[in-house]
């Protein structure tokens, strides 16, 4: 196993991210779980389009600049670590089950993110001091005062961008059980929905179900106290199996962060 080190004269990779999302959660713990050592650039949601797009040509995270390229999107980056860096593996060797957890991944990606992310999202929407604490965690001083000041204005944008509107809230809410019976039908004998160990599915299924379950070893806390909201949806879905292996696979797996931190 690769002790994650960088070589001589390397320049280590550099993650444009929010903090609060589960997408970009996907790349920070695939970066740590191979022990790649790496810098992370907290965005500010909004504030952060003019340079993305200069960068990228596009608006959205998860970007890594990484060997003089920019790779946009979870599920990209994360097969190009799998790439440059194959040990330790995150997609399984055998086709099959590599083509079950890509599938997997764009199940959790496509259909599983956006809802759970509007439900999440919904508990704190009218809370301006909450949104603003979250959206620009990790930005200097004056931005987060200038996202305080501005997130009333800002709020309908957010709210269109994150589909907070009636029917779409509510179909997410209605979806939360059906979404919840396929994870628990994937979990596998030996407790990884692909396969004996641990792996690509497995990260992904945690990570954008953490949007929702948003156990202690998540990369950043969230305001306390929590949204009264969200801490009843938590007690219950506690007793579900999903979320038990939400919070068990993080305890297990989640690891320490290859961050390179500020000198």
């Amino acid at each position: 196993m690769s002790d994650g080190a960088l070589v001589a004269g390397e320049k280590p990779p550099r993650l444009l991210h929010f903090r609060v999302s589960h997408y970009n959660e996907k790349v920070r713990w695939a970066l740590d779980f191979k022990r790649w050592p790496h810098r992370r650039k907290a965005l500010v949601p909004g504030f952060h389009l003019a340079g993305v797009r200069l960068r990228t040509g596009q608006s959205k995270t998860p970007v890594l600049e990484l060997d003089g390229a920019r790779v946009v999107g979870s599920a990209r980056i994360i097969d190009e670590l799998e790439r440059l860096r194959p040990d330790p593996p995150l997609y399984p060797a055998d086709p099959e089950q590599r083509a079950r957890a890509l599938a997997l991944q764009s199940w959790f990606d496509d259909e599983v993110a956006p809802a759970v992310r509007r439900v999440f999202w919904s508990y704190y929407i009218d809370d301006a001091g909450a949104c603003s604490r979250m959206a620009s965690n990790g930005a200097s001083g004056p931005a987060r005062v200038a996202f305080r000041a501005l997130f009333p204005l800002m709020r309908p944008l957010f709210r269109r961008n994150l589909g907070l509107d009636r029917e779409r809230l509510d179909a997410a809410r209605a979806g939360l059980e059906g979404i919840f019976d396929r994870l628990e039908s994937e979990i596998g004998p030996h407790g990884y929905l692909v396969g004996d160990r641990f792996g690509l599915a497995d990260l992904v299924g945690a990570a954008i179900m953490a949007a929702i379950v948003r156990p202690p070893e998540f990369s950043y806390p969230l305001p306390q106290p929590l949204p009264d909201e969200l801490v009843a949806l938590h007690e219950g879905l506690s007793a579900r199996r999903g979320y038990q292996w939400v919070r068990e696979t993080y305890a297990r797996h989640r690891g320490t962060s290859a961050e390179i931190q500020p000198s």
